[in-house]
Order: structure tokens, then C-alpha cells, then sequence
């Protein structure tokens, strides 16, 4: 008798482990699904994610293009008027240089031009007196 009450418990405690073993397994298929669920969204969200870097590196590469063919086009303007600006410099250097060697002379004239604006002034009065 002992033996078969032992096969009974034995029998229950199998059955009781079958039940939390097959709960076990219930709770763990519900997880893997959710997991899987997860993954799906995840994996549509990282595509997604992919292409709107993609698309994004394409306009990166057309604006830094941009941005060279522009730097380009300014580089040729600015060396253009450093150029202009050193004309203009040698231009100045010239008239200054120009007055410079005018300017004596140009004051011989005025000195000579009052002279003879005072030279007129006496004969005239000398005239009338």
C-alpha cells in the first residue's frame, strides 16, 4: 500500500509541476511574441530611420558641393578686387606723387600771380593819382 500512495503523490507532484510548468511556458510564449512584436516595430522604425539618413547624406554631399562651387566663384571676386585695390593703390601712389613735384611749382605760379595782381594794383592807382 505504501507504494502505490507514493505513486499517487508522485503522480500529483508531477501533475502539479506539468501545471506551473506549462503556465511557465504560456508566460514565456506571451513575452517572445511581445519581443517579436518589438522587433517588427523596431526594425520598421530603424528602415525608416536608414532611408531618412540616406536621404539626408544626398543633400549633405549636394550643399557641401554647393558650397565649393560657390567659394570657387568668390575666391575669383576677391582676387579680382585685390587687384582693383592694388591699381587703385598705385593710382593714389601716382597722383601723390604727381601734386608732390606740381605743388612747388604750382606755388611759383600763385606767388607769381600775386605779384602781379599787386603790380596791377599800383599801376592803376599811380595811373589815377
Amino acid at each position: 500500500m505504501i507504494i502505490a500512495i507514493s505513486v499517487a503523490v508522485i503522480a500529483v507532484a508531477f501533475v502539479v509541476l506539468s501545471i506551473f510548468l506549462i503556465r511557465t511556458l504560456i508566460a514565456v510564449r506571451q513575452v517572445m511574441l511581445n519581443v517579436d512584436q518589438s522587433v517588427n516595430g523596431l526594425k520598421e522604425k530603424v528602415e525608416t530611420t536608414v532611408e531618412e539618413t540616406r536621404l539626408t547624406l544626398q543633400e549633405t554631399r549636394l550643399l557641401v558641393e554647393d558650397v565649393r562651387e560657390k567659394s570657387r566663384k568668390a575666391d575669383a571676386v576677391v582676387n579680382s578686387l585685390t587687384e582693383v585695390g592694388k591699381s587703385l593703390e598705385q593710382v593714389s601712389s601716382s597722383i601723390n606723387r604727381t601734386v608732390s613735384a606740381n605743388q612747388e611749382r604750382l606755388g611759383n605760379v600763385v606767388a607769381l600771380v600775386g605779384a602781379g595782381i599787386d603790380l596791377v594794383k599800383r599801376w592803376r592807382s599811380d595811373r589815377k593819382s
